[in-house]
């Protein structure tokens, strides 16, 4: 099996003796090698990228694999339906698979997610935005994140909260990085609340950019580019939410929206019979 990853720099391939490799598409060097023979010695169902730097498989019996740029691998159950069948009339039963409720699972690639569809649920499988981890990681030092923990310090009512976000005003440009760091992981995120968590963060360090004195925003009344920024964001997340819903079932990611655009979306509506969302 052999499948190019969507910026058409890679090439993946499961060999007959069960190593996923990953080379350039000039042969010119080998990004990967990856052992998959103590899971499954038999080719995969299905091979697919998970966005551009992850390879995703499915065998069977084994379920989906995805496999990182570095050689890490997470292993996703999608096994086969079980039926207990009665035995002799008794009591007890013989829990047999089912050959006609077996799972068929199929990978869709996207420009930066892998869509799993299965007969019951369409789910995406998307490797972590680094955005996101340099926000959420232990200990992290990233610009976002000492001005994700300055907001939580406020929202808990915390007095040291306003000591931590000027900190991040003392070097020039820091602010306006934690501001849109803030901003892109809310745009990467599905869950609500983790979303609304990281807008408050970013709507925090707005406040203490419109007070700085050599802001932009200051100096020419005009809102700034972060504050563009978050609004568009903000709308942007409102209509992916709703379309998320169960009644519409959109599975759909930011940069898929952006690509398709507003007006391709509004279309999408129009042909799946929901004008009124």
């Amino acid at each position: 099996s052999m499948s190019f990853a969507p910026n058409g720099r890679f090439l993946a391939c499961f060999t007959s003796n069960s190593i996923l490799t990953v080379v350039s598409t000039t042969f010119e060097s080998k990004v990967l090698e990856f052992n998959t023979s103590s899971g499954s010695s038999s080719p995969p169902r299905s091979m697919g990228w998970c966005g551009e730097d992850s390879v995703v498989l499915h065998w069977k019996n084994l379920g989906v694999l995805m496999v990182g740029p570095y050689g890490d691998w997470l292993r996703f159950s999608y096994g086969n339906d079980s039926a207990v069948i009665g035995h002799g009339g008794g009591e007890d039963g013989l829990k047999r698979k089912n050959p006609s409720n077996e799972t068929e699972v199929y990978l869709v690639p996207e420009i930066d997610c892998c869509r799993i569809v299965t007969p019951t649920s369409v789910e995406i499988l998307q490797r972590v935005p680094p955005g996101t981890a340099d926000l959420l990681r232990i200990g992290s030092i990233e610009p976002g994140a000492l001005l994700l923990d300055a907001s939580d310090a406020f929202d808990s009512g915390s007095p040291n909260a306003d000591e931590a976000a000027r900190s991040i005003t003392q070097q020039e440009g820091l602010l306006e990085e934690a501001i849109q760091g803030c901003i892109t992981a809310a745009a990467g995120e599905f869950d609500v609340k983790v979303q609304k968590r990281m807008l408050r963060a970013a709507s925090y360090g707005l406040h203490f950019s419109c007070k700085d004195e050599n802001s932009p925003c200051r100096n020419t009344g005009r809102p700034s580019a972060e504050a563009v920024t978050f609004v568009k964001t903000a709308r942007k997340l409102r209509v992916l939410n709703a379309i998320h819903r169960p009644s519409i079932g959109w599975a759909m990611t930011a940069s898929q929206f952006d690509s398709v655009s507003p007006k391709g979306v509004v279309a999408r509506l129009m042909a799946s019979g929901k004008p009124s969302l």
